[in-house]
């Protein structure tokens, strides 16, 4: 069975146009089965958008970018290098379709993780696959930290049920680590790259 964080898809494919909104801004993004919330862009996404802080003429990577979300909104309001990176084949074709609609430009390319990233961001922006397991979601972070700049930070957004404790006292190791936000146990954090290991 494949999953959303599966390079190759096995489910049949359905595509579909969903709409998402942002700051009275309307978007709509084609979709597909086999890609992570196919239906709507989910709340915790959405929160994640809502709290980070960026600046233009900055390097961002869209980490997991599934068909499309992150990258793209920050670009329609920001002036950024955007990287969107995804394992899954099939959200990155939908990527590539969504960012040309939006009038986007990005490095767009098929990653497992950091496997084809060879540069470093001041910000990795990510809603992180949870259920690729807590060991390599842990070495997903780990490898977060050499992709980005000094003071670089890494947004993302995790479940208090899906480890969100036990995350920031492992990310704490790794960075200075700041709650942005928590709502309905979602947690948005900002992992400044400034400690050393």
């Amino acid at each position: 069975m494949s999953h959303y964080f599966s390079k190759h898809q096995t489910k049949e494919s359905n595509p579909q146009t969903i709409e998402y909104t942002f700051k009275n801004k309307q978007f709509k993004f084609e979709t597909d089965t086999g890609v992570f919330s196919k239906d709507h862009v989910d709340s915790a996404t959405n929160l994640l958008l809502n709290h980070i802080s960026i600046e233009d003429n900055q390097g961002i990577l869209d980490l997991g970018c599934g068909y499309g979300v992150i990258g793209i909104t920050l670009a329609t309001f920001y002036k950024i290098d955007l990287t969107m990176i995804d394992v899954n084949e099939r959200a990155i074709n939908l990527t590539k379709k969504n960012t040309e609609k939006h009038h986007v430009k990005a490095n767009i390319l098929v990653s497992d993780g950091f496997e084809h990233i060879d540069k470093t961001f001041d910000h990795i922006v990510t809603n992180p696959p949870i259920r690729i397991g807590k060991e390599k979601l842990y070495q997903l972070f780990l490898n977060a930290k050499s992709h980005l700049k000094p003071q670089g930070i890494l947004w993302l957004v995790i479940h208090k049920k899906h480890g969100a404790l036990s995350a920031i006292k492992y990310l704490s190791t790794l960075f200075d680590v700041k709650i942005v936000t928590k709502d309905k146990g979602f947690h948005v954090l900002a992992c400044q790259n400034t400690l050393t290991i």
